[in-house]
């Protein structure tokens, strides 16, 4: 199997409970076994994804923080993307000013300095990260990716956005889920890491199958060349798809594999 197989994490290769399938684990290895090369694309950092590469069990690349923060098999960095300390210093002001919630990702560790989005991350990546308020961070480290998190007022949340775009207009700003939007530099994507990992590699981008199910995993979608959207993921994703499998509570990602890669 000469694919290259782009996986986004939450909502595609775990089910809703933030579990991973024995089905899923095994189909993927059997997939790895037969020369897929697999690779985790989420917007994660790598200490967030690093307990499910352990359970899967075997190498995979990582393609973190939604691209900005690529790695191979052996933890050697493909591509980074980190904010310029003006821009990261100005948005976290504007968090501030907004009373957002946050998370920030630094290379392969995630941090807050607001206990109720810190607690919450800490229980779905089983990490501990960095309890930091965002404002002191960019002092001492590079930020790959700033995540704005909902306290659940509509004008509020749509405030905070208008004036970040109005900030940052060549910045990448999509939703990634009802809660959160994801926030990387000019260029950054699951799509850019998809042509950058392919490029390593030296294999085609005709090889590589996306999977994912929210807006974010688009420009993953547009650059494979196989896009397939779970049933779970939201309508834009879904248009931008070639294929909708099954949700990932039914398996999508291991039926879709099993079925079209396997002969």
């Amino acid at each position: 199997m000469d694919r290259v197989l782009f996986i986004d994490v939450d909502g595609t290769l775990l089910n809703s409970d933030h579990q991973l399938t024995e089905r899923t684990r095994t189909t993927l290895r059997a997939a790895h076994d037969e020369g897929a090369v697999i690779v985790i694309s989420s917007g994660r950092c790598a200490d967030g994804v690093e307990s499910i590469r352990k359970e899967l069990g075997f190498p995979v690349y990582l393609s973190t923080l939604n691209g900005a923060y690529v790695i191979n098999d052996r933890d050697e960095v493909i591509s980074q993307s980190p904010f310029p300390f003006s821009d990261a210093d100005g948005i976290a002001d504007l968090l501030d000013r907004h009373d957002m919630g946050y998370l920030y990702f630094s290379g392969p560790n995630w941090g807050s300095g607001k206990s109720e989005d810190y607690e919450l991350e800490e229980r779905i990546v089983r990490a501990a990260g960095l309890r930091q308020p965002l404002k002191e961070i960019v002092l001492s480290r590079p930020v790959h990716k700033i995540l704005a998190v909902s306290r659940g007022s509509s004008a509020a949340d749509q405030a905070f956005l208008t004036q970040l775009r109005a900030s940052f207009p060549s910045y990448s700003i999509v939703p990634s889920s009802r809660i959160y939007t994801e926030i990387n530099t000019p260029g950054t994507s699951k799509g850019a890491a998809v042509e950058s990992v392919c490029a390593y590699l030296g294999r085609p981008v005709s090889q590589s199958v996306a999977f994912g199910d929210w807006d974010n995993d688009i420009t993953m979608f547009r650059a494979s060349h196989i896009a397939v959207c779970l049933a779970n993921g939201s309508e834009s994703a879904k248009r931008e798809a070639d294929v909708i499998a099954p949700s990932n509570d039914e398996d999508g990602l291991a039926r879709w594999i099993e079925e079209n890669l396997f002969s």
